[in-house]
């Protein structure tokens, strides 16, 4: 049985989950590359809404190279499997999103439009953007997940040693039993010190390599959970654990004296 609840078990499910969706992403939008490279762009000719759109007069409705660059997009990046529970919006929202309002202006605005040279090549240059963010953020991921996985290292391992405080009670120990075993316990309170210290430097790595792609790390992985960090909740509630330990050792000590 655990000393202290934690709720590093579902940190450790809830970044699994985002890297499975962030590579998701990736290759989608690898794919979304792909396929507009192979829409062929229409000449440009009588420019209107600014040098990414090229009107095409007689036409009613989208252009056949819009047209494919819309359904590519859906094939791809709003096929991802969970697209429907982290955004939910539509085509024109998420171009907005993805790629700024003024390619999604000219991709979407009133019917009018055409994919132009310079037009594939933003929506290119785009979605290049797009997968480098998110192979940032696996990268970014995987320090977190080592992290996390050494906080619960240490905290199995620190709870493991206040269990063998039970093992015998402490009235019954020497006064060199009770002193080997303040030891332990202050090299316990020691070594969750440094992991909180240690994490806090992985958090402070986080910030400086965050863009605006997710702009706080323990905010959007661990929103599910009801503390915003979990690492350092404890480690924090486990130390206050091994105050009292070491508070009852002590006691025991001077009665022994």
């Amino acid at each position: 049985m655990a000393v202290v609840e934690t709720h590093l078990a579902d940190a450790a499910q809830l970044i699994r989950r985002e890297r499975r969706r962030s590579v998701d992403e990736l290759q989608a939008f690898r794919a979304f590359r792909s396929a507009v490279t192979d829409v062929h762009p229409t000449a440009a000719g009588g420019r209107t809404g600014g040098p990414l759109a090229t009107k095409t007069l007689g036409q009613s409705g989208a252009s056949p190279s819009l047209t494919a660059i819309r359904r590519e997009y859906e094939r791809t990046v709003m096929a991802v499997p969970h697209y429907e529970e982290e955004y939910g919006d539509e085509y024109e929202e998420s171009v907005a999103a993805e790629f700024g309002d003024d390619i999604a202006a000219a991709l979407t605005g009133a019917g009018t439009g055409a994919l132009t040279p310079n037009l594939r090549q933003a929506l290119v240059a785009g979605a290049t953007a797009a997968m480098d963010e998110r192979n940032e953020f696996c990268s970014l991921l995987d320090g977190e997940s080592e992290s996390i996985a050494a906080v619960r290292t240490a905290v199995e391992s620190a709870e493991e040693t206040l269990r063998s405080l039970d093992d015998t009670p402490l009235s019954d120990r020497s006064f060199a039993e009770l002193a080997r075993l303040r030891e332990s316990v202050v090299a316990v309170r020691d070594r969750l010190d440094e992991v909180a210290a240690d994490r806090q430097a992985t958090l402070q790595t986080h910030r400086k390599r965050l863009t605006g792609y997710v702009p706080d790390v323990t905010a959007y992985l661990y929103a599910p959970l009801p503390v915003e960090y979990p690492a350092l909740d404890a480690l924090a509630r486990l130390r206050d654990v091994v105050e009292t330990a070491l508070r009852r050792v002590d006691s025991h000590l001077i009665a022994s004296l």
